[in-house]
């Protein structure tokens, strides 16, 4: 018995096998469909400074509001502060205001694409409910 043990059998695989792997096969596909529609909005941010994202929105908004009504103490801004020195460098002219135009503008955009991250979680989520492979296949971005 030990020819059987060194064979190389190979079972076909089960009818929840196939759905699984044509599940798997959907989903990186949604998930490749999506990545291509974000692609344009984030290829030229390297993902450390998208990291920054969510503080220089907040810090923006603050300076913004404080703009407008300039009553209170002005807000604290120390990351767009360092950028604004950075884009500025030794004698450029973009001031506080134009950065955060900027960045609240550039917010928004990412805000709106956010309805094509429910699609994506919709898609899946039905994909992960198909009880067919064809149900699955039928499913597009």
């Amino acid at each position: 018995m030990s020819w059987l043990n060194d064979a190389e059998v190979t079972l076909p695989k089960t009818d929840a096998e196939l759905l699984a792997d044509a599940q798997a096969a959907k989903i990186a596909e949604i998930n490749a469909a999506y990545t291509a529609e974000a692609e344009p909005l984030i290829r030229e941010y390297p993902a450390i400074e998208q990291q920054t994202w969510l503080a220089q929105e907040a810090e923006a908004r603050a300076f913004l509001a404080w703009h407008e009504d300039p009553q209170s103490e002005q807000p604290s801004t120390p990351v767009l502060d360092a950028i604004l020195l950075g884009r500025n460098g030794e004698d450029g002219t973009e001031t506080m205001k134009e950065l955060c135009d900027a960045v609240v503008d550039n917010a928004e955009r990412f805000t709106h694409f956010q309805q094509l991250t429910g699609k994506r979680q919709r898609l899946v989520k039905a994909v992960r409910a198909s009880q067919s492979i064809e149900a699955a296949k039928a499913i597009e971005y």
